[in-house]
């Protein structure tokens, strides 16, 4: 989470700014060692954690920085790790001195083993291969072990492409399938085919590879060292203008998805609502693309390119079609179309609409919350509290009997706004408390009496609610302000600051830029009880299934992330007004969900994804691939089918919608608009939610 330029922030630039004044004359002129050693004099001064820099350190940052040389093991032989072993308990120590020897020796061995496969995939793509001998190919990285010889390195290869022909294969089967049969090929043909494209696609995978070797070396070298600090302390390397531009524009022409590296893949970690991607609706957070296409033309594999050059082929024109074949978390390979178009960022904004009870025609009013967005710029923008209060108002006005905010997949944002907004339903109080490394300890709290809303209330989260929804959610349940429904929250209890190095740098000869920026973790934050959110989250007063169970998502399962411990209590009163949490309404929460065939079908799922995700061997039969993907396929159709429109609901617009400057423009926030009704009808939880504050409502009234 990204503070606002507060004091705080500007303490810290100063004293960075000073600090780095004190060892401006030793630096030198070389650049990464510039970047290394203010790197690391950012990390000492102000990072949260007191981490030693000892043999434990450099063991641990060995390990990663190996890891993000070759995370699958295809490349480096055990005979390149012995040698590189040498740095293994002084690579700290090499870190503190800006050295480059271990960056430099591994790009000279990567560079030969990039160069030695290059000699001979060409080889094993040349030929047929055959799948119907048992073979497996492991996926879990921990279970991987490096090549003792190019024999080994060879056969590691095979099996890596044999797996990506026969992936590429199925899909042209099910294509040739749909022919008609005059028009269908042979299997023959379509074997080759398939390794045609797999061979185009790694000559491109490669060229990038030997490109890539030594460009991103620095950064690789600079992030392993910061991941055994933390996951949320990151440098940035110089931005491409072109992707800065868009992001300041605050719009551009693609898909509407933020991607992120993970290991050699680009995965999708938030779709932006109301983009191309949203509307289609296939595309899911947790997706790791595989492929990009244009049009009809052959896809380009991007396994082991970067995000910032995957963007370049998956950004485009509007209009344009663009073809992902992506890994989904269950492991089914499918391809999904998107028609690219101009994301509108306004729907990521707080809206709110009214949900009607059909049974007994009650309404609930409903905020849907993207994330805790602000103007750090000043020049007037939007920021998510009062945007929220608005929503309030609107539902107010027509005599909701109570309100559900939905904080679910929303990832955080501007911590301030997350204390303000708890303001809304709360009078001024403590909602959060902060300590830095020093162990100083804050509260930072709501200093407005006066309060938007004051009846019931229902926070919805999921493991995708982090930072500032965490914040929010746990003021109102320490508080006992709102309930809060859904699954366990993913645990970020920390604070960072973001800081641009070219600031920094005194000692170039001409004052070179384009160093980087620096994410440092500065504060830990905490419950107003001292209880940490830390790893822990929050955990909701009413459990409710969520398709996210069927994966590891939370900081707690981070390598290396930092732990929570406990602090005082704040003084705080609890909130008496609308009495909300009682037994009965959790034991019929309870009964009706064991009883919905929606949330059976849901629970299904999770266990069968996780019992397929549990197998990390890869059987390279074919008749096993077309079995396993037509049984994953079978029980996401299933989960599909069983998310129909409940009959419960009916959906009515809290406001007309705000007039636009053209037809098409007023189609599309129709068109959108239609869009999330449809969704919030066959959302099950939100059904339940609508059901919890009947019942709160109905044993209030009865008291």
């Amino acid at each position: 989470m990204k503070l606002k330029i507060t004091a705080l922030f500007i303490v810290l630039v100063t004293a960075i700014v000073l600090f780095s004044n004190s060892f401006q004359s030793n630096i030198g002129y070389d650049k990464d060692k510039v970047v290394t050693k203010l790197v690391y004099s950012g990390l000492q001064r102000w990072h949260y954690a007191d981490k030693r820099v000892d043999t434990t350190f450099s063991e641990n940052a060995f390990k990663e920085y190996l890891d993000s040389q070759d995370s699958n093991k295809r490349f480096l032989l055990k005979s390149d790790i012995e040698e590189l072993k040498k740095f293994q308990d002084k690579v700290g120590d090499q870190f503190i001195a800006g050295k480059m020897e271990l960056v430099n020796l591994t790009s000279q061995i990567m560079d030969k083993r990039i160069k030695q496969v290059m000699g001979f995939y060409e080889d094993i793509l040349s030929k047929p291969f055959n799948y119907n001998i048992p073979e497996t190919i492991e996926f879990d990285q921990k279970k991987l072990s490096y090549p003792a010889n190019e024999a080994e390195l060879k056969d590691s290869w095979r099996k890596a492409l044999k797996y990506s022909t026969l992936i590429r294969y199925i899909q042209k089967l099910e294509e040739n399938n749909s022919l008609e049969k005059e028009k269908r090929k042979t299997e023959k043909e379509i074997e080759e085919e398939s390794r045609k494209t797999v061979l185009k696609s790694f000559k491109s995978i490669f060229n990038r590879l030997l490109q890539g070797n030594q460009k991103d070396a620095l950064s690789r070298y600079i992030n392993s060292m910061l991941q055994v600090y933390d996951p949320h302390s990151i440098y940035f390397a110089p931005v491409d203008k072109q992707s800065f531009d868009m992001e300041m524009s605050g719009s551009f022409e693609g898909i509407g998805a933020t991607l992120q590296n993970e290991d050699e893949y680009v995965k999708v970690v938030h779709i932006v609502p109301g983009g191309p991607a949203w509307k289609q609706k296939q595309l899911q957070v947790g997706d790791k693309i595989l492929k990009v296409a244009q049009g009809n033309d052959e896809p380009l594999d991007i396994i082991g390119m970067r995000t910032d050059e995957a963007v370049q082929y998956i950004r485009g024109k509007k209009g344009t079609l663009v073809r992902l074949t992506v890994k989904k978390p269950d492991n089914r390979i499918v391809e999904i179309p998107i028609v690219r178009d101009v994301v509108i960022l306004e729907e990521t904004f707080a809206k709110s609409a009214i949900l009607k009870d059909n049974a007994t025609g009650k309404t609930v009013g409903y905020i849907h919350l993207p994330g805790f967005y602000d103007d750090f710029t000043g020049t007037g923008g939007r920021n998510s509290t009062t945007d929220v209060k608005a929503e309030l108002e609107k539902l107010k006005a027509h005599n909701v009997s109570g309100i559900i905010l939905d904080l679910r997949n929303n990832t955080g944002g501007a911590l301030l706004d997350a204390v303000n907004m708890s303001g809304l339903f709360l009078p001024k109080g403590p909602i959060v408390q902060v300590k830095d490394k020093r162990d100083k300890i804050e509260a930072l709290e709501d200093k407005d009496s006066t309060i938007t809303y004051e009846g019931p209330l229902i926070v919805l989260v999921n493991q995708l609610s982090a930072s500032a929804s965490e914040i929010l959610s746990a003021a109102l349940q320490d508080y006992n302000r709102a309930i809060i429904v859904g699954s366990n929250s993913y645990g970020k209890g920390t604070v960072q600051a973001m800081l641009n190095l070219d600031r920094f740098n005194y000692d170039s000869p001409d004052k070179e830029k384009n160093l980087g920026a620096l994410t440092i973790t500065i504060q830990q934050f905490f419950r107003i009880t001292g209880l940490p959110i830390q790893t822990k989250g929050v955990t909701p007063d009413i459990k409710l299934p969520d398709r996210f169970d069927s994966v590891e998502i939370g900081e707690k399962f981070l390598d290396y992330a930092l732990k929570g411990d406990m602090i005082p209590s704040a003084s705080f009163t609890k909130w008496t007004t609308v009495p909300l949490l009682d037994n009965e309404v959790i034991e019929r929460s309870k009964t009706r969900v064991q009883a919905s065939p929606g949330f059976v079908t849901l629970n299904e799922y999770i266990d069968n994804v996780k019992k397929i995700r549990e197998n990390t061997l890869q059987s390279l039969r074919l008749d096993d691939m077309m079995k396993l993907q037509a049984e994953t396929k079978k029980e996401s159709e299933k989960l599909d089918k069983s998310n129909k429109e409940l009959s419960i609901l009916s959906v009515i617009p809290s406001a007309p919608l705000p007039k636009k400057d053209s037809e098409s423009l007023e189609k599309i926030a129709r068109d959108l608009q239609d869009d999330w009704f449809k969704s919030i009808k066959s959302d099950l939880v939100l059904g339940e939610a609508v059901q919890i504050m009947n019942d709160v409502i109905n044993l209030e009234k009865k008291k």
